[in-house]
């Protein structure tokens, strides 16, 4: 509608509206979720963390440069100090007459040069260069050339100034020198095109008494530096190499040792959530990853022992409630179809329609304490007294027709388990006796110690027993030898259930009454005696 209410008419020859074209927020979003996911990885995360690694003796080329300026400034006082030992011997020689160019002065200098690669000259007042310790050229002889690895001191910025297409000036029109004879001291770096290519020069006023004489001229190739930076860096990219070798095998282990078997784990726990159950569930690797494989495997195996028990659970819940089921179904329909206008027959089949609600829940009430005491199979459990507990479940149980005996043979005071649990599975065993055993007979409950820190309750009765064949199936659920159909089947299997929820068992046998001998065997924790 338009804003005067009216219909808007769109032409057919209008065009549909464009859609909106993508945010950069939006295209940039599956971009970072894949980023996520990736950096998500346990083997991304493991390169990444031995890379850190690498770039640590990587960073240390760098701090080559900083190490390359430490050099030259310990040349350049090494340079430095040679220069005032000169103008000192200098001086003194000029003190006691000698002039500057002495032939002497230029001979002791080539020795020294000879040893120290270092070309000292001196200048007159006149600028003239009157000594030289190379003017027949280094008697060291020719330099080799300078080693080359990542770099040189070519250009080394405090020192670095005159351009390597200029010629060098004169001696005397150097700067360096030009400062000398002005009464200060004075260094300068020069570069050129052939090896060596870096010089360091040193400027060193002569003084007499006060005036400026002459000027000693030192010059030394950055040589030394070169060697020292090439020792230096050399041994930093063997470190490296041998960083990114070892980095390479350790990833690629620790991908095969951790990332494989985590990737085949959740391979098969994917299958499992599925819906799959015939899975097999990879147990690889070693310490917490085969730890974490064998912890999925067994809970995989007690999921499938859920599953199965929920379905066979299922099956005998239909079972045993079918019958009475079916038994009041038919009770109705008689009861409708006119059995009501009968009233011996209307009571008879109402009695059963009674009879059967009863049965079924008795059975309802057995199925919700059985399940109760399964689900809490897991849960905390506190301290027990085993004596009170015992004693008052039996004093509860005698009665005159079946009186029970009670013998303790342990000095167990306290153990671990959950009590009403406890007292359900022995008051489900002391009624078993009792629906078994003959009027006057007594029952034996008998408590003594058991191997491996464990108690044993003994249940006997005079009755006809169980026979071998069925000692296998009595403790199953709905599984009742009770012909008459009081009990519900499930007396029995919540006394397995009490036992195996606190990590014990329960077996039957023969009494030395006569009857059936239940053992039921429960871990304790000691207590005070």
């Amino acid at each position: 509608m338009s804003a005067s209410g009216s219909p808007r008419v769109v032409s057919a020859a209008d065009p549909p509206p464009a859609d909106p074209p993508p945010s950069d927020g939006a295209a940039s979003r599956p971009e970072r979720s894949w980023l996520r996911r990736a950096l998500g990885r346990i083997r991304v995360r493991l390169l990444v963390v031995n890379l850190v690694v690498v770039l640590v003796p990587v960073a240390g080329l760098e701090f080559a440069d900083l190490y390359e300026r430490q050099l030259l400034d310990a040349l350049e006082r090494d340079m430095r100090n040679q220069a005032s030992l000169v103008r000192r011997f200098l001086e003194m020689e000029l003190r006691r007459g000698v002039p500057l160019g002495e032939e002497a002065h230029e001979a002791a200098l080539r020795d020294a040069a000879a040893r120290t690669r270092t070309r000292i000259r001196v200048l007159d007042r006149a600028r003239e260069v009157v000594v030289d310790s190379h003017r027949d050229g280094p008697p060291e002889g020719p330099e080799a050339p300078p080693p080359s690895l990542l770099g040189s001191a070519r250009s080394t910025g405090r020192w670095a100034s005159a351009p390597e297409d200029r010629p060098w000036p004169t001696v005397p029109d150097r700067q360096e020198v030009r400062r000398a004879f002005a009464g200060q001291y004075a260094s300068y770096t020069r570069v050129r095109q052939r090896q060596p290519a870096v010089f360091l020069f040193v400027a060193e006023p002569v003084l007499h008494p006060r005036r400026v004489v002459g000027v000693v001229y030192v010059v030394r190739s950055t040589t030394p530096v070169l060697e020292e930076l090439y020792r230096f860096r050399r041994g930093l990219v063997w470190v490296t190499a041998a960083a990114i070798f070892f980095t390479l095998v350790i990833t690629l282990l620790l991908a095969l040792s951790i990332s494989r078997p985590l990737s085949k784990l959740s391979k098969a726990a994917g299958r499992v959530a599925a819906g799959e159950r015939d899975v097999a569930v990879p147990v690889g690797g070693s310490g917490e990853i085969r730890e974490l494989g064998e912890s999925f495997a067994a809970m995989h195996a007690e999921l499938g022992r859920r599953l199965r028990y929920i379905g066979e659970f299922a099956a005998d819940v239909a079972h045993e409630f079918k019958s009475p089921l079916t038994s009041i179904r038919g009770a109705a329909e008689l009861l409708e179809e006119g059995a009501a206008d009968d009233p011996a027959a209307r009571q008879r089949f109402l009695e059963n329609i009674l009879l059967d609600v009863e049965r079924l829940d008795r059975h309802v009430s057995r199925l919700l304490e059985l399940s109760r005491i399964e689900a809490a199979a897991d849960t905390a459990r506190g301290g027990v007294a085993l004596e009170a507990l015992v004693r008052h479940v039996v004093e509860r149980a005698s009665t005159e027709a079946h009186p029970v005996e009670l013998e303790w043979a342990t000095r167990v005071a306290l153990m671990q388990g959950r009590e009403m649990d406890l007292e359900t599975a022995l008051k489900n065993l002391l009624d078993n006796a009792a629906r078994h055993s003959p009027p006057g007979e007594p029952i034996g409950v008998r408590v003594e110690d058991a191997p491996r820190g464990a108690v044993r309750v003994v249940v006997e009765d005079a009755g006809p027993g169980v026979p071998p064949a069925e000692r296998d199936k009595i403790f199953a659920r709905f599984y009742t030898t009770d012909r008459e159909g009081e009990g519900t089947g499930l007396g029995l299997a919540i006394v397995r259930a009490v036992a195996e929820a606190h990590g014990g068992r329960v077996e039957v046998g023969e009494s030395a009454r006569g009857g059936a001998r239940f053992v039921m065997t429960l871990p304790i924790a000691r207590g005070p005696r």
